[in-house]
């Protein structure tokens, strides 16, 4: 296989792992006896930033904040690995949708202070600005920087996000179990790395034969 059709599969590949990553986020994060109780990543973010505990952290609303760093992880990137063409379109209307959705409800507008959804807003401007730069400039040392570093950080946030919460849940003596969508999210971003282990590789190689 040509450069040029590598570097296509790659991308293919790393496309497809985002999309299953934002699966997961959808999937529940936490399986409890009660229905209502079992959360995907944005409600459990959501029902964890109401616990009293949570405002004495440091950072404050971390278990919250662990669980909304997933979306915008993908959506960086999303911005590193997107090539010109059709797909950076998609991908710019993609990364568009995902800041819109980790904003604050509008009741934000008339309670500043209130640190849940300062925190919603502030993701949320990290997410597009951030996402936006890699789309638009492309930096190759940078977007390769975070098509490296990113899937790791996921990887350790979303299993210590996903821990935090499962305390929470005791505290209330609910039980919790892990759902799907925490492994399918784990899964996509060890694909990843896999991918990115893969490319690495190859670009090893074709610099000792050469």
């Amino acid at each position: 296989m040509n450069d040029a059709g590598f570097s296509n599969q790659r991308i293919a590949l790393l496309s497809g792992l985002v999309l299953v990553g934002l699966l997961g986020i959808a999937l529940p994060w936490i399986l409890a006896p009660s229905g209502a109780m079992t959360l995907n990543a944005y409600d459990l973010a959501e029902w964890t930033s109401l616990h009293p505990a949570q405002q004495g952290t440091s950072p404050p609303l971390m278990t919250p904040l662990m669980l909304r760093l997933q979306p915008l992880i993908l959506s960086v990137l999303l911005g590193a690995i997107a090539p010109a063409g059709r797909m950076k379109a998609a991908a710019a209307l993609m990364i568009l949708a995902l800041a819109i959705a980790q904003l604050p409800p509008f009741e934000f507008l008339y309670d500043v202070n209130n640190l849940n959804y300062r925190q919603q807003f502030f993701l949320a401007g990290v997410s597009l600005l951030a996402s936006s730069i890699l789309l638009l400039f492309k930096a190759r040392p940078v977007s390769a920087l975070a098509s490296f570093a990113l899937p790791p950080i996921g990887i350790a946030t979303a299993i210590y996000g996903q821990s935090l919460a499962s305390q929470l849940y005791h505290h209330f003596e609910l039980d919790a179990a892990p759902g799907a969508g925490l492994w399918i999210l784990i899964l996509s971003y060890i694909g990843m790395i896999a991918v990115e282990v893969a490319a690495l590789q190859r670009k090893r190689r074709l610099r000792s034969s050469s």
